[in-house]
């Protein structure tokens, strides 16, 4: 297949990249060039900005488009314009967070979304889940049947630049007492997405011809049980209550994996269905295979997530 990414060069699009090259298909990029512009140096790439140049796409035929990187239909629009009648497929990386209730048990892929409009294209906790939802409206006119909408929840592993997962996977491979969010309550539940295995499923689902909205996620854990199993050291549990998380001060250092539990998230984190994912192919590794593999990519990188060490003992201090 010939395949047309955009992005392609930083996380999710990078391992949808390297899958299809696995398998063996023609894969060209059109970016800006601007994030890690020495990968892939043997594929073909088209620079531009999808805003401004997506008409540098027309004069091509494309068995498949991934659109790793539109936020709002500002950014998805003038692609679509020029290549909709110029490829097969198009599949969009969307969000579990275009869902609008979670009150009411784990969404699936047919659980309410987002109604409101949006002006503008500013992407922010607000607007993000919104600004998807009319993205994937977009997508799903345009193209109908053509369409493969995919919305991960946390997505992990290596490359990631958000460092969430990272965090915990390199903070508990260390000795000594450890700050953890919450509680261990066995309803506060997690779920996470290895980028790999997500990018090889996308990939097949495509080669297969399947199309729809899925939801891309593993089957949830216990918060407790997602800790011991990335734990390898000798580490000390110290659980810091939800009230005293929520009037502590730790900006945008907040732990990953955790929001408080409320009526509105009844399991401390945000939960979907996955079972229309895993029918469809999904395979999900180890937990701990994705832990290692991420701690070995990310050596002795600066996390951007998690608190600092400072921030942990002092909630350690004042437990």
């Amino acid at each position: 297949m010939k395949i047309l990414v955009l992005g392609g060069t930083s996380f999710v699009g990078r391992h949808l990249v390297e899958a299809a090259i696995q398998n063996g298909h023609e894969v060209v990029l059109f970016n800006r060039g601007k994030t890690n512009p020495e990968v892939f140096n043997q594929l073909r790439h088209i620079q531009g900005d999808r805003r401004k140049d997506a008409n540098m796409l027309g004069e091509e035929e494309w068995d498949a488009v991934f659109d790793t990187c539109a936020y709002s239909p500002q950014d998805l629009q003038p692609v679509i314009d020029v290549i909709k009648n110029k490829t097969k497929y198009y599949m969009f990386i969307s969000t579990i967070s275009v869902y609008d209730d979670y009150k009411q048990g784990r969404p699936n892929e047919s659980s309410s979304t987002f109604t409101q409009k949006i002006e503008t294209d500013e992407v922010t906790g607000e607007t993000y889940g919104p600004l998807k939802v009319m993205c994937e409206k977009i997508i799903n006119e345009t193209f109908k049947d053509r369409a493969l909408i995919i919305r991960p929840c946390i997505v992990v592993g290596p490359n990631d630049p958000t460092d969430r997962f990272t965090y915990y996977a390199t903070r508990l491979s260390q000795n000594g007492k450890v700050a953890l969010p919450g509680g261990d309550e066995s309803h506060r539940m997690v779920q996470w997405i290895d980028v790999r295995d997500m990018a090889s499923w996308i990939v097949s689902m495509i080669e297969n011809g399947i199309t729809g909205t899925f939801n891309a996620a593993s089957n949830p854990i216990s918060l407790n049980q997602f800790i011991d199993s990335l734990t390898t050291s000798s580490i000390e549990k110290q659980w810091i209550p939800d009230d005293r998380l929520a009037s502590t001060d730790l900006g945008a250092r907040r732990f990953p994996f955790w929001v408080p539990i409320s009526k509105d998230y009844p399991e401390g984190f945000i939960i979907v269905e996955n079972q229309r994912a895993i029918d469809n192919g999904l395979k999900i590794r180890p937990l701990e295979v994705t832990a290692e593999d991420t701690r070995q990519w990310a050596g002795n990188r600066e996390l951007k997530a998690g608190p600092t060490l400072e921030q942990e003992q002092s909630l350690l201090k004042n437990k």
